[in-house]
């Protein structure tokens, strides 16, 4: 038995109110900020295709174009809706304020053009191509980590339903080819089929996506201190060979700095462990501020904090100078008494490399000093020679 259009936007309808119930059953409480995007879309495509059937009811009658307005207003909401999940999933998107303008451009056109069906039509679908488009190629060049694979899924999605939705509007303006949305016709047949497939596509490639950036979130989770949300000591190791590998091959210096806070014990007796915890996080914040995005600041273990940096020796003391000035100033601002900081570096050598733990072992070495000589300040050790150099004391602070 021959199926009309009617009957299929009815399944799909019927597909994409599934699809949008079943989205916060399998993803759970609370869901990102993406996901939220992603489960909107599906919930106004699918009130899309509804609005649109109810307008085929009412065909030729008032309510027949303001229904048909209102779907091309949830469609467009919908795609701008995935504009959103992609930003959210790829980091910034050169594209979105486009589809942001193409997506009100749509209605708007289909408003003016509401005494004609088919010029409407037309207009409507070929805004819409555009809108889907630009979807597809915001989904490639991500700048966070994302899998190849369900963005090339979408974008091949993007890629056909575009071609779709162009054939159609060329078909609409072609009177008598395609004459409504809902018309029981072979193009419109082929469309639903390829809107459904697509829809299908789509939904497996944001639940992929989905997927990814949970994982990721537990990656960082097991790479990230919680108490500072700087590194932990397992993601600084995991960065040191290919750090140390950049260095070796553009001959950049490359400084191991360990540095603890001078006297925690004594912040923790008089203001109380909860107090300590705020100090630490006071350092991880002034820290992540001051640190480089190639570098790594890491909590190595208790008060004990590790440094990565491509740095010399004089760039290391006007690191610490400068972070110790801002340390000392929040401190007294934040918490109402100073924070000082004692440091050992230790320099790596292209011309005579040696592993991480020789030069850890020699930034140990360093900051023994700079604590017994009267804390406040940075001891530099060179990477061929264990004596450690003077120390550098901080900026006197008022």
């Amino acid at each position: 038995m021959p199926l009309d259009f009617a009957s299929m936007a009815v399944l799909i309808a019927i597909n994409l109110v599934v699809i949008g119930m079943a989205l916060p059953l399998v993803m759970g409480s609370p869901v990102s900020t993406a996901a939220q995007h992603a489960q909107k879309y599906f919930v106004l495509q699918a009130f899309g295709w509804g609005l649109i059937l109810a307008a085929a009811r009412l065909r030729g009658s008032s309510g027949d174009w303001a229904l048909s307005f209102a779907a091309t207003g949830a469609a467009s909401a919908a795609q701008w809706q995935m504009a959103q999940a992609l930003q959210s999933w790829l980091g910034p998107r050169p594209l979105r304020h486009w589809v942001a303008s193409w997506c009100v451009l749509g209605p708007v056109g289909f408003a003016l053009l509401i005494d004609s069906i088919p010029l409407r039509m037309a207009w409507y679908s070929a805004c819409h191509a555009i809108v889907i488009a630009s979807l597809g190629w915001m989904c490639l060049h991500p700048q966070r980590p994302a899998a190849a694979s369900w963005r090339y899924l979408m974008a091949a999605c993007a890629v056909v339903m575009g071609l779709s939705l162009t054939t159609r509007s060329y078909l609409a303006s072609q009177a008598l080819f395609l004459e409504g949305f809902t018309q029981d016709s072979l193009p419109n047949h082929i469309f639903a089929i390829i809107a459904q497939v697509c829809g299908s596509l789509t939904l497996v490639s944001m639940l992929v996506a989905w997927r990814d950036e949970t994982n990721q979130k537990l990656r960082d989770l097991a790479m990230t201190d919680q108490l500072t949300g700087l590194a932990n000591r397992r993601a600084l190791l995991q960065a040191v060979p290919p750090m140390q590998a950049l260095a070796q091959r553009q001959h950049l210096p490359l400084a191991v700095v360990l540095m603890d806070l001078d006297h925690f014990k004594a912040v923790n007796d008089q203001h109380g462990h909860t107090v300590g915890d705020e100090a630490l996080q006071l350092l991880g914040q002034v820290l992540q501020a001051q640190m480089r995005a190639d570098e790594i600041a890491s909590r190595w273990g208790g008060e004990e904090f590790c440094l990565l940096m491509y740095a010399d020796h004089a760039a290391v003391e006007r690191f610490y100078q400068h972070l110790s000035t801002t340390l000392h100033a929040q401190s007294l601002q934040k918490l109402g008494f100073a924070l000082h900081l004692s440091a050992g570096c230790a320099l790596h050598s292209t011309e005579a490399p040696r592993p991480f733990t020789a030069l850890l072992q020699q930034a140990d070495n360093a900051l023994y000093p700079a604590k017994n000589q009267g804390r406040n300040q940075l001891v530099l050790a060179t990477a061929t020679s264990p004596p450690p150099m003077a120390p550098v004391p901080a900026v006197a602070h008022p």
